[in-house]
């Protein structure tokens, strides 16, 4: 049986589905990729897919970029008629499902995220509620991350598609993980960031709470993916010294563990991997109550809330000032990711529901 990843751009294959996609080679499966910016594909030259998906604004205006997309959609369909189509990213999966809808397919969605799921209803969000509503009379699986989107689907599910959940796209933890010792530390003085350069991200949020602590001699570390060019602008402009902006390092993870804590202020989550490397590794995260966060952290047990940047200070000074609250908190991370997290159970998870998919069916 052939699956093809689609997804929007290669990051997210590369970042997040690679060794899923090795996962199902080994087991059988003929795998194939489809994505907007193919040649930064870390897959076999002969199994990639280009499709045009819109990355910017701009292009989900223009119309014969849709025209183009149908072409490629529709060829990409007729010579795989019987494969799964493992749809990732919103852009990709609305495209794909609205494009084949007349199509007999066998499509599974990954939800790495419902655009809907805002604190806030707005027009736009109940927009993307009314499209998702359509196109899932398209959709046979849905494969959710996070409580929130489970629970939506579940309250609106029919027979027309089964549903499940699992911790996100799974973290790569060593068989001697659970039995490491966290050390302790006495105070907060590297504090880690890793999100891409968004504004939806928190950067400006973040940027005030290194204003804040810039004469505390607490230094604040980002990583992440996309240009960070306007956020260093406003760091030079307001003379923020304490923060620094770096690429996203693929070996991060080795470095986490030098830090004290993360620092997670975006606005909109799926099931951050950030917060469950950090979580992994011993690092108390402060971070806003949004959906995929509370599925992680429990506030003043392995992190903290927090209702605006404003309220980070006081957090850190506390745990400065309390030294064994710190350490406790520390020791509850690394023990709120346990083995349902490792990339080699979730990877197992969705095979299994492939397979038994596929063995209905037929």
């Amino acid at each position: 049986m052939k699956i093809i990843f689609i997804c929007t751009k290669s990051i997210t294959f590369n970042t997040f589905l690679y060794q899923q996609a090795e996962y199902f080679i080994k087991k059988g499966l003929q795998v194939e990729v489809a994505c907007a910016d193919i040649k930064y594909l870390n897959f076999k030259k002969n199994l990639k897919h280009k499709i045009d998906f819109p990355n910017k604004i701009v292009d989900l205006l223009n119309l014969i970029r849709y025209i183009k997309i149908f072409i490629q959609i529709n060829k990409l369909v007729k010579k795989n008629i019987s494969a799964i189509f493992y749809l990732h990213t919103p852009v990709a999966s609305h495209l794909f499902r609205l494009f084949t809808f007349f199509y007999k397919l066998k499509i599974i969605y990954f939800v790495h995220g419902f655009r809907f799921a805002t604190q806030s209803p707005s027009i736009k969000n109940f927009f993307f509620k009314i499209i998702e509503k359509i196109l899932s009379l398209k959709t046979d699986i849905f494969i959710t991350i996070n409580n929130y989107d489970y629970n939506y689907i579940k309250s609106n599910s029919t027979k027309r598609f089964l549903y499940y959940k699992v911790n996100g796209v799974g973290l790569n933890l060593p068989s001697n993980h659970f039995n490491e010792k966290i050390k302790n530390k006495k105070k907060i003085k590297k504090i880690l960031v890793i999100s891409a350069y968004k504004k939806e991200k928190g950067y400006l949020d973040i940027l005030k709470v290194a204003q804040i602590l810039k004469h505390k001699k607490i230094k604040i570390n980002c990583y992440g993916y996309g240009s960070f060019k306007n956020f260093k602008v406003l760091k030079i402009k307001n003379a923020i010294h304490n923060i620094s902006f770096k690429k996203f390092d693929v070996n991060l993870i080795k470095k986490i563990k030098n830090f004290d804590i993360l620092l997670h202020l975006s606005k909109r989550e799926g099931l951050p991997v950030a917060v469950m490397e950090a979580l992994s590794q011993g690092l108390p995260v402060i971070c806003y109550n949004i959906r995929g966060n509370n599925d992680l952290i429990k506030d003043k047990f392995n992190g903290y809330f927090v209702s605006s940047f404003k309220d980070v200070y006081s957090k850190i000074l506390y745990l400065n000032l309390e030294e064994d609250v710190f350490n406790q908190m520390r020791f509850n991370a690394f023990r709120s990711i346990d083995k349902s997290f490792s990339k080699k159970k979730i990877n197992l998870n969705i095979y299994k529901i492939i397979k038994n998919y596929l063995k209905n069916f037929k």
